[in-house]
């Protein structure tokens, strides 16, 4: 009978330490390795990111598909507990450490929103340090220090600010200053936020806004400076030539030459001449000088700070009106301090900030947009309607109309900066881009012609003069597009502004009994004749205005009374109008108007449970989520310390878990995690007290009694309300830890939580190294060691056991330490330290080291193998009672590895015992192939999805080549992924070779079979399924194909900075249509109607270490293809080659003898094999000298090649096969396989 292993916890860990050969009720669990190696990135852009803790989180996807697949803590945190939260559409990694400080608003939430920081720029692959902003911690603090670890990269006095650089290497530290409260006071920091990364967001535009009627009346915006913040400018268009009076960087590159097109397409839709068009293109404003800031990067990317200092500086540079096409990706109040800078070097200079809205939507109007004093600018299409991708208002948390104003962003042609925006490209010179980004530059140069015409006026009236003589949108509400859309001519004849510019109210519920608020309305008459206003306030007792008529003298100003009234507004519905005042001679003026009115809203107090007896504190995260809609919130709580929360009248389900955690030697160490959800009614103020009564521990086991548990388990709450996708309505709560914890499970009351499920997962294998006493005796100690170096051991030592404690006393010199055993229990992870000890340890001839904790970073030549904490105590038992021997075996990869999951749907149960029998699973017999390093250690992924949300990643280790069982939980999908090695490029740490799996859905006893890096490397197109990889859309030719994927069709994805080549169209006859200098990656322009095509991609994989990619070196693919218009997006037709080898695990041939393999034929979009028509083979040695290989056709359908014996060489191959109608592909594969063993490999041996 098989001994079951069980796991009463969760952990991304991997070894336990047990005495005597029996299992304690409670096995303990510690991480294994200094960290696991980055998982791949298998979900389009993904990736890892490093937080202000130092830890760092692995992700998949992009946008508002991001989803975190592992956390790693940093360095010296190899005990912290974690959690990951989805709500609100954003994924969020948060460690115990830093609920705290979170909660009492001392540290911005957004450094741990992953979304967030892979949207802004910050992933490692992105960036190698993180910016903060730092606050002063009282209102007399003068500017913040940098504390250790970190130096400020820009000061601002007057707001008490400085922005802090941060290396990633060095956030650890960094953190641990700013995150506890004491230290940051000391260096004058009271506040913590993210340096956010804002991002880059005419020939019928022009005359849309009546601009080409200014210009034929002498009004070209002469005499007015515009400065433009964006990513600078290219100095050689002709549209912008002798536009620039002034430029500076900001954002290091040394240079305001635009590499990235967005700030030359904004620049030119100011005041571009249009030379290069025959004034077709021309500006809004091309008689204005332009001041160019550079405070966005080559890749659209700029840091809060930058823009900081580009907006004094254009200030400074007396710009009376500034264009920031720009902006963040969450919503704010106006409170930030991009906003607060606009408020207030708007009031100091007079200056008019034009600033984009943004392209997200609904409530999305973000930094620095939603100040108070910005013209924050909206989008229309060409047809005068609302453009759909806009973002719209009403402002959040903060009464103001948001947008203001709109002007025309859908399908802007203007200039395009050399060398850049090649898939808007139109012609050389111009591109068309969409954009709030390109609606914000027309009221910019809007507010240049208007400038020209009142060189006197400030930006506040510049201001009130556009939004007043605005043209209404059809069909849009004043929170679309503000008043309206620009209109110059209008703006150019007003003789009335209105001050304030825009009234705007909040109403809480209930709102019925929300008294009046009065407002007064200044109209200033410029004119030199007094004028008799007549005012309105549109239909509805929303607004009610006092006198109908006003006379406002000449160059005067005259005030009328307003009246907003809430209690009229429907309650969770936001009022939209407009007081307006004409005169004789059709003058009118706007002011819009927005009241919302709070949907019915009470106080929920929230209070975390106290620790229980053994724990010394708690942090609670709980995700509230609303029934009916399925939004979500993400509140935490320190202790018992309650936190009110106002929400709209409703039931919502408080979902999360509570970390009971310890303090050791200064670091936090999560020991329990308690997940819970409850359902609370919020129809009045209500209380809800979160407790951990009823608590019961979460087990799972596997009947395998040599398995032990592997890295990357979890266990979670998943709620998804609503039709739409679960990534948009999910809420989430997932914790994890690399250290030992227990996971427990409060049973959820008051009925079936539909949409919930409780899930939980981990993957065990069987043990890489075996430690224990000679002898058969049952008292005799055995141990559950792993390997601590990603250098495996393998063999066997035996060795009399040596304690050395901490090892800060010991001199291995004057010890006898030959062919002896080490325990080594250090008390610090101090690397140098332990870098040392270790080297004389080896000096000493030690024949191996027991080591317990982190710190140790060097791993030859003397065997290290972790022993976990708790396993010490039975070890040392044993040493008292006289010598010790202990015999350790390494060995290689286990013949079994698992990967297990369980749920419960609706609700949560009061704990589980969740139990597999290996019968009751899916094997899968794996081949586990290499052509690099042979051993070396390399990590296998597999996760579920649910509803296409990701709930957790696990993960095991191999040793290839080899052959290993993998054992998977029958019934939900399963996508399993691996890479061939890590390599570096710069700080900055990429996968290579990474191969991911098609989805799967295994059977219970089901047998599959499955070979992974497997030569030759081709495209992978026909043979597994998954999305199509070109593909024709409309007339455009779409391509994203990945040039090395595996023989058995496991998909490959791009190496940043180690594959390099191209991907060329041409028509049939070979002309070059188009190209593009990346291989595999494109979008091509195509005839409408049917014709063949070539399409060409080479791509070469250059490996920064020789030996780390033998093969595969470089793939040439040459299709010929058929295509025309499609409706929508179709795979486009191309043949896939199925080569079958028969290698070694090595991806080795015989050297003396002929090998024998078979081809086979798909086609993407097609599932089943093709005939193939003709079929001819080449080989060569050397890449140059082809000669031809024997190709028959088989039995079978498949074809049958011969290669002759070619002694010991790396063989390429070249094959042109063609079908029925006339498709065909000729793909070159150089370095396709070993035939025998290449020097450079023996070497490795």
């Amino acid at each position: 009978m098989r001994r079951t292993r069980w796991m009463a916890f969760c952990a991304t860990a991997l070894a336990a330490a047990l005495a005597g050969g029996t299992l304690p009720a409670a096995a303990d669990v510690t991480a294994a390795f200094a960290g696991p190696s980055a998982p791949p990135a298998t979900a389009g852009r993904g990736g890892t990111v490093t937080l202000l803790t130092g830890d760092v989180v692995t992700y998949s996807g992009h946008g508002d598909g991001v989803q975190i697949s592992s956390i790693v803590p940093g360095a010296g945190r190899e005990g912290m507990g974690f959690t990951r939260f989805r709500a609100g559409g954003h994924e969020y990694a948060v460690p115990i450490d830093a609920v705290g400080q979170i909660a009492r608003d001392r540290v911005d939430r957004r450094l741990f929103d992953v979304t967030e920081l892979a949207a802004s720029g910050y992933a490692d692959a992105d960036t190698d340090s993180l910016r903060v902003l730092v606050g002063g911690a009282t209102e007399s603090s003068p500017s913040p220090r940098a504390p250790k670890g970190a130096r400020v990269a820009a000061a601002f006095p007057t707001a008490r600010t400085s922005a802090l650089d941060v290396p990633k290497k060095s956030a650890g530290t960094v953190w641990e200053q700013l995150g506890t409260p004491s230290r940051a006071r000391a260096q004058g920091i009271g506040k913590v936020w993210l340096d956010g990364r804002v991002r880059a967001t005419l020939d019928r535009s022009v005359p849309q806004i009546g601009a080409d009627r200014a210009h034929r009346a002498g009004v070209t915006g002469k005499g007015t400076k515009v400065a433009v913040l964006d990513t600078g400018y290219d100095r050689n268009h002709p549209d912008l030539k002798n536009a620039v009076v002034a430029s500076r960087d900001f954002t290091g590159d040394g240079d305001v030459q635009d590499m990235q097109g967005h700030g030359t397409h904004v620049s030119s839709i100011i005041a571009g001449s249009g030379a290069a068009s025959a004034g077709r293109y021309a500006g809004v404003a091309p008689g204005a000088e332009l001041v160019e800031g550079k405070v966005l990067d080559n890749d659209g990317y700029g840091y809060d700070s930058w823009i900081l200092a580009g907006m004094q500086w254009a200030v400074d540079q007396d710009a009376g009106v500034v264009n920031m096409s720009l902006g963040q990706t969450v919503a704010s109040d106006g409170t930030d301090p991009l906003s607060a800078a606009v408020d207030r070097l708007s009031a100091e200079h007079g200056t008019l900030f034009v600033i984009a809205a943004g392209n997200s939507g609904d409530h999305t109007i973000s930094a620095p947009g939603a100040a108070d004093a910005a013209l924050t600018v909206g989008s229309v299409t060409k047809s005068g309607a609302m453009s759909p991708f806009s973002s719209r208002g009403p402002r959040e948390g903060r009464p103001a109309v948001k947008p203001e104003i709109s002007g025309p962003g859908s399908d802007i042609v203007a200039a395009r900066a050399a060398g850049t925006l090649d898939d808007a490209a139109v012609t050389e010179q111009y591109a068309s881009l969409s954009g709030t980004s390109m609606a914000a530059p027309h009221v910019a140069g809007a507010a240049a012609l208007l400038a020209q015409r009142h060189p006197d006026w400030s930006g506040a009236r510049l201001k009130a003069a556009l939004i007043g003589s605005a043209a209404r949108v059809d069909g849009a509400t004043v929170s679309d597009t503000g008043s309206g859309l620009t209109d110059v001519p209008a703006a150019l004849a007003t003789a009335v502004l209105a001050e304030p510019a825009t009234l705007a109210a909040d109403a809480r519920y209930p709102n019925s009994s929300a008294g009046p608020q009065s407002r007064e309305l200044t109209w200033t008459n410029t004119s030199d004749r007094p004028l008799r206003l007549t005012l309105s306030a549109g239909q509805g007792g929303a607004v009610r205005i006092g006198a109908r008529t006003l006379t406002v003298p000449a160059r005067s100003s005259a005030v009328s009374k307003v009246t907003l009234e809430p209690s009229e507004v429907e309650a969770g519905t936001t009022y939209g109008g407009a007081v307006t005042a004409t005169w004789p001679g059709h003058g009118r003026a706007t002011v819009p108007v927005s009241i919302k009115a709070d949907p019915q809203t009470y106080t929920l107090t929230l209070t975390g449970p106290a620790p229980r007896a053994g724990s010394e504190a708690t942090t609670t995260g709980v995700v509230l989520q609303n029934e009916r809609t399925g939004t979500s919130q993400l509140i935490g709580l320190t202790g018992t310390t309650p936190k009110k929360v106002t929400l709209p009248r409703g039931s919502y389900r408080a979902l999360g878990h509570t970390w009971e955690y310890d303090t050791v030697d200064g670091t936090v160490v999560g020991t329990t995690a308690i997940h819970f959800a409850r359902r609370v009614t919020v129809d009045r103020d209500t209380a809800l007290a979160l407790d951990t009564g009823g608590a019961r521990p979460v087990r799972i086991g596997v009947d395998d009694g040599s398995a032990r548990i592997a890295l990357q388990s979890a266990t979670g709450i998943a709620s998804h309300i609503g039709t739409g996708s679960a990534t948009a309505d999910t809420g989430l709560v997932a914790p994890s830890s690399a250290g030992q914890y227990r996971v427990e499970a409060v049973p959820s009351t008051g009925g079936t939580l539909d949409g919930l499920t409780f899930f939980g997962g981990l993957s065990w294998q069987q043990r890489e190294v075996d430690g224990h006493e000679p002898g058969s005796s049952p008292q005799a100690l055995k141990l559950l060691l792993s390997q601590y170096s990603i250098y495996s051991w393998l063999g066997t030592a035996t060795g009399e056991v040596v304690d050395i404690g901490t090892g800060a006393d010991t001199d291995p010199a004057s010890m006898d330490l030959k062919g002896r055993i080490v325990l080594w229990t250090p008390a610090s992870s101090d690397t140098s330290f332990n870098n040392a000890l270790y080297q004389k340890l080896t000096d000493a001839g030690t024949a191996a080291i027991l080591y317990v904790g982190y710190g140790l970073s060097v791993y030859r030549p003397t065997p290290i193998l972790r022993l976990d904490e708790s396993g010490v105590p039975a070890l040392r038992d044993r040493l008292a009672q006289g010598p010790l021997t202990l015999i350790l075996n390494g060995v290689g990869t286990g013949a079994d590895a698992y990967y297990l999951h369980h749920s419960v749907d609706g609700r949560i149960p009061a704990g589980a015992d969740w139990f597999d029998r290996r019968s009751e699973l899916a094997e899968v017999r794996t081949t586990q192939r290499t052509h690099g390093y042979p051993s070396d250690p390399k990590d296998m992924y597999a996760w579920t999805t649910w509803h296409g949300l990701t709930l957790f990643q696990q993960t095991t280790r191999y040793r290839p080549p080899a052959e290993q069982t993998l054992h998977f939980s029958p019934g939900v999908e399963w996508t399993t992924a691996t890479f061939h090695y890590q390599y570096d490029i710069g700080d900055r740490v990429y996968p290579l070779g990474t191969l991911v799996g098609a989805p799967t859905v295994y059977r219970a006893g089901g047998d599959y079979r499955d070979d992974w890096m497997s030569a030759p490397f081709n495209p992978a197109l026909g043979r597994q399924a998954g999305a199509a990889q070109v593909v024709r859309e409309g007339d455009k030719l779409k391509v994203a194909l990945a040039a090395f994927s595996d023989a058995a069709g496991h998909r490959a994805e791009t190496a940043p900075g180690a594959d390099s080549g191209s991907t060329v169209l041409t028509d049939d006859s070979g002309k070059v249509l188009a190209r593009n200098a990346a291989p595999g990656r494109a979008t091509f322009d195509l005839p409408r109607e049917q014709g063949w095509y070539r399409l060409t991609v080479d791509a070469t994989r250059t490996s920064p270490d020789p030996v780390t990619w033998m093969l595969g070196t470089r793939v040439t693919s040459e299709w010929r293809l058929r295509s025309g218009h499609e409706r929508s997006a179709a795979p486009a037709r191309l043949l896939d080659l199925d080569y079958g080898l028969p290698l070694t695990g090595e991806n080795t041939a015989d050297p003396g003898k002929p090998l024998d393999y078979t081809v086979g034929l798909t086609a993407q979009g097609e599932r089943k094999a093709l005939p193939i028509a003709s079929l001819k083979v080449w080989y060569a040695t050397d890449g140059t000298d082809w000669k031809p290989a024997s190709a028959a056709r088989g039995t079978d359908g498949r074809w049958k090649v011969t290669v002759p014996a070619l002694g010991t060489a790396k063989v390429d191959l070249r094959s042109t096969v063609t079908d029925a109608s006339g498709a065909s592909l000729t793909e070159t594969l150089t370095d396709a396989y070993n035939s025998g063993c290449a020097d450079i490999w023996c070497s490795q041996r």
